[in-house]
């Protein structure tokens, strides 16, 4: 996190309400395991994430065509065929955003989110 960025809204005192925010989007990240050419992966969405050659950072940086594509992924799980992709979200700077994790597998799934302030404010489990 770069901590000489501005902030996403004014906080004069300390006094957020996270209940009270605005949400600008809503990001429902739903893993499943599939078969993908014959191997199991775990998709996103319906995406098995693959790194590019040319990282993320330098790409968006040099407006490098070719290296991901924002349309890769959706931000609500859809039904259909799972296939590989770098997958990318377009976010604006101090947009806030709500992300739902939803995993309806029997296993659980880590997840790593780089370049954000995160607050996690609940979580559920099936029924």
């Amino acid at each position: 996190m770069n901590l000489t960025a501005n902030s996403a809204r004014p906080n004069p005192q300390g006094s957020f309400h996270y209940g009270t925010i605005p949400i600008n989007r809503t990001l429902v990240l739903a893993n499943a395991a599939t078969m993908i050419y014959g191997k199991l992966r775990y998709t996103v969405n319906r995406i098995s994430y693959i790194n590019p050659i040319t990282p993320l950072k330098l790409a968006d940086w040099y407006n490098i065509s070719g290296v991901f594509d924002l349309k890769t992924i959706i931000s609500t799980p859809t039904i259909g065929p799972a296939h590989f992709g770098t997958s990318v979200f377009d976010i604006e700077l101090h947009e806030f955003v709500e992300i739902v994790f939803q995993n309806d597998e029997r296993s659980i799934l880590s997840w790593h989110m780089d370049g954000t302030s995160a607050y996690p404010v609940g979580y559920g489990s099936g029924t």
